[in-house]
């Protein structure tokens, strides 16, 4: 088994894999700290047998529950929680709260904001513990980190778009249309008001076939081009098939696309619209004309205080007459201004978060304590200290020993193999570090 001193974690490659790998290539090129970037789940088996690492980076950490034979076998490293959900309405917040042991009392969290760190020691977790820093993929649309992503002219041409059209962008986040009822069941399970999870339900999918259809009659025009790209952890042949019960067919100027990550197309596009998606935060800090798109009356569990930023199209009508003017627009200066001062406020949050990574690795100093055994493994009984099956853990991961492990479908997407991530991280290096 390897020592590495930081294992990195990511979940969804498009919203964390960027912010990842720039992370990696400063810890390496300016700390001398050792990274693997490793997707979780479904990289994960293979890494618990193969290192030893002294922090782990989590993409989040609720209870315990979520990383269960991860806290068995890395029980003695530090634990880092990116916590890359910390904006919310009322209709998720129960379920991304942290709670119990392991969180609140064994991992140092990641805040973007003063009120998300105040939240996070109103449950409990010690100050200390809690890392104020901004948020990290917003930085990516400040320089030099912008300039990593492709340009318009190279989208154009990789995906058949004419780079003279008036470019629409559409980062869809009507999650609730696609989630199962056994999901729904678990929603309501922990706390949330069955009432709220089915009106968010049926928003969610009388909203996006709306939007579909405005979508369609809008690129009419030849002269616009609508990107519409499903959220991280909606796949692409169900957001597909949703799309084609609503259209007999999809016209060519509207394309459905999963590929290039969400800062990509942000950064090239002339408009953003979206739902109460929070790319369009992103896009409010990138500068672009920036619209919410509310065919139907918004459920209070969707709505939160940033809403108010933006100009909400309500109508068809105003929807196509938005992109179909040619005139400048400066919808969205108002919410990019909220965003940066609410979560932009401590510098350059990526090389800051690599500084306190390599800190926490070096120094030792203000760590949690050491996972337990309870902790660790909360579901087994303990008569005599430490479990058979956790030393039958250790045993495996010192002899090598590893089951073949698939890569789950829903995960297929995210999944980067070594030699790909080594690749993007040095190119983070070529721009951070090289000579230009």
């Amino acid at each position: 088994m390897r020592s590495v001193d930081v294992v990195y974690l990511y979940e969804h490659a498009a919203r964390e894999l960027d912010v990842a790998c720039a992370v990696a290539a400063i810890l390496q090129k300016k700390h001398g700290v050792s990274v693997e970037i490793i997707q979780w789940p479904a990289g994960f088996p293979d890494a618990l047998y193969d290192v030893q690492p002294r922090l782990v980076i989590l993409p989040f950490c609720y209870t315990e529950k979520s990383y269960p034979r991860l806290l068995a076998v890395w029980r003695r490293s530090i634990f880092f929680n990116m916590s890359w959900e910390q904006i919310f309405y009322s209709g998720n917040k129960t379920a991304k709260t942290p709670r119990g042991g392991f969180a609140v009392n064994h991992v140092i969290h990641h805040a973007w904001s003063e009120s998300y760190a105040a939240f996070l020691k109103e449950q409990g977790i010690p100050g200390k513990h809690v890392y104020l820093n901004g948020q990290p993929a917003y930085t990516l649309y400040d320089d030099p980190y912008r300039r990593y992503f492709l340009s318009r002219e190279q989208l154009a041409e990789k995906h058949s778009l004419n780079p003279a059209s008036k470019w629409i962008f559409f980062p869809e986040n009507y999650n609730w249309a696609f989630y199962t009822q056994a999901t729904l069941d678990q929603f309501v399970q922990n706390g949330q008001p069955a009432e709220d999870v089915y009106a968010m339900r049926e928003y969610c999918k009388n909203s996006l076939a709306e939007t579909v259809r405005w979508c369609a009659e809008v690129v009419e025009s030849e002269q616009v081009e609508v990107v519409l790209r499903p959220r991280p952890s909606t796949s692409l042949s169900d957001f597909r098939e949703f799309v084609s019960r609503v259209l007999p067919a999809i016209p060519k100027n509207l394309h459905v696309l999963k590929e290039e990550s969400v800062r990509d197309w942000v950064l090239a596009s002339d408009i953003v619209v979206s739902s109460y998606s929070t790319s369009l935060l992103e896009a409010g800090i990138a500068g672009k004309a920036v619209y919410i798109l509310e065919p139907y009356p918004t459920p209070s569990a969707l709505k939160v205080e940033w809403h108010e930023y933006l100009p909400h199209l309500n109508q068809k009508a105003d929807f196509l007459s938005i992109c179909l003017d040619n005139a400048k627009k400066q919808a969205g200066a108002a919410l990019g201004d909220w965003a940066r001062g609410q979560m932009m406020t401590s510098g350059d949050a990526i090389n800051n978060l690599a500084l306190n990574i390599s800190y926490l690795v070096k120094s030792g100093a203000n760590l949690p304590a050491m996972v337990t055994w309870r902790v660790a493994i909360p579901d087994l009984k303990f008569r005599v200290g430490t479990s058979l099956w956790a030393f039958a853990q250790r045993v495996r991961a010192i002899l090598g020993l590893r089951k073949a492990v698939r890569v789950p479908d829903e995960y297929i997407k995210d999944y980067c193999p070594r030699d790909e991530i080594r690749n993007r991280i040095n190119q983070w290096d070529n721009l951070l570090f090289g000579d230009h």
